[in-house]
Parts: C-alpha cells; sequence; structure tokens
C-alpha cells in the first residue's frame, strides 16, 4: 500500500498525487473536495485501491518475509500487511475505469526500461508507522528512478523527493511496536538480492482481503 506519510494531494488538479510507494490517482471533477478540509481525514476514507502493480522477489525470499512477519506477529500481534505477499510497490490504481486507461502505457514503458539485479540490506523505518527492508544506494537510485520514469511516462504529478522504494514488514505500528520490531531482528542479517525483471498487476480480492489476484505479468526490457 502507499506509504501515506509522504502523500501529496493537489486537490485542484486534475490528478492526485500518494507518493512513496506511490498511487497516482485520477480525480472525477464531482470527486473533489475542498481544500479546508484536512489531508488525513479525506485520505482515510478512501477505499483501497482495487489494482497495485509491484515488484516481487523470489519465492524463497518471499517465503523468508513471511516467516519474519510470523515472528513479529507473534510478539505484537496484528499489524498491517501481516498476511501480504511480500513485493514493492510501484503504483496502484483506484478502479477498473483507471487501469483500463494506463494499462497500455505501462507495457509501452516496459519495453524501453531497464531490467537490473537489486539488493535489499537494511531494515529501516517510516517514523513510526512501517518498518520495511530497505535496497542498498544502487538498487535505491535504480528502483526510485523507476516509480518516478513510470509516473512521468503516464504523466502523474509527484513528489520526487518523498520517494522512499522499500519491502514492508509491518504497517500501522506506534512507537513502542516499532521499537519491539527493531529489537527482534537486531542480530538478523538480510539479504535479498534479484532481479527486477518484470511488473506483477495485482488486483485485489475482497474474499481473501488481500491482493491475491494477479491479472499479469509484464516484462521489464523486452520488446
Amino acid at each position: 500500500m502507499a506509504c501515506l506519510r509522504y502523500c501529496k494531494f493537489d486537490l485542484n488538479s486534475r490528478f492526485c498525487n500518494a507518493v512513496g510507494l506511490s498511487a497516482s490517482i485520477f480525480v472525477p471533477t464531482s470527486q473533489r473536495i475542498s481544500t479546508s478540509i484536512p489531508y488525513a481525514s479525506y485520505i482515510m476514507k478512501k477505499p483501497i485501491p482495487l489494482y497495485s502493480l509491484v515488484i516481487f522477489p523470489t519465492t524463497e525470499q518471499s517465503t523468508l518475509v513471511k516467516s519474519w512477519k510470523q515472528q513479529l506477529q507473534n510478539q505484537i500481534n496484528w499489524f498491517g500487511s501481516a498476511n501480504a505477499a511480500a513485493h514493492i510497490t510501484i503504483i496502484q490504481f483506484e478502479n477498473e475505469m483507471l487501469m483500463s486507461l494506463y494499462i497500455d502505457q505501462i507495457r509501452e514503458y516496459c519495453k524501453s526500461a531497464t531490467a537490473q539485479n537489486v539488493t535489499l540490506n537494511t531494515f529501516g523505518d517510516l517514523y513510526p508507522h512501517t518498518f520495511f527492508i530497505a535496497p542498498d544506494e544502487p538498487s535505491k537510485e535504480y528502483l526510485d528512478k523507476l516509480i518516478i520514469d513510470l509516473h512521468d511516462f503516464l504523466g502523474f504529478k509527484i513528489n520526487r523527493d518523498s520517494i522512499k522504494a522499500h519491502l514492508t514488514i509491518a504497517r500501522k505500528l506506534n512507537s513502542e511496536k516499532l521499537k519491539t520490531a527493531y529489537d527482534l531482528f537486531i542480530n538478523t542479517k538480510v539479504n535479498l538480492q534479484f532481479s527486477c525483471d518484470a511488473f506483477y498487476l495485482r488486483k485485489f480480492n475482497y474474499h481473501t482481503n488481500q491482493y491475491s489476484d494477479i491479472v499479469e505479468k509484464i516484462d521489464i526490457g523486452y520488446k
């Protein structure tokens, strides 16, 4: 899901931009809100985006991340993303109409994009809500640029300084639970290396309450 701490909305423009691991969502005129309404209260009422475009690590790495989530859940009980498959979010779309408008452009973008091996090797946080695995510097530069370039290609506004590509372990943590997460994994070595060679388009499944339906795999760098 998008990291709300790094969201920025332009309420009077054609697009509203939730960036970080981001969503750029078209807002019809009839749904625009007054700038007098606090942004936070608006975003809390928004529905879960129907589609999410992501990068997956390997199956073995996903299983490892799942085991770390279970260890953390044993310590602090429920948290956001507890049951979510390991992924790096690229962009999200609110509904079927928006996805159909941009899917061909996403496919076209992927033809010119470059696949690359990436490494995620550090635990980090977006204080005080999200605990994640962060990429090393070369991988960060590549992943952040991938996110920014796709938004630019689609014509979406984006706050470039707020982009922080990461793989989430847990969301919706208070300060105490965030400290517990760091304490739990203080001696855990993390070194996820995998090829970023495809995007996966996922659809939210209201029965599983997860993005469990893989709609399409879009290879990166294949024309």
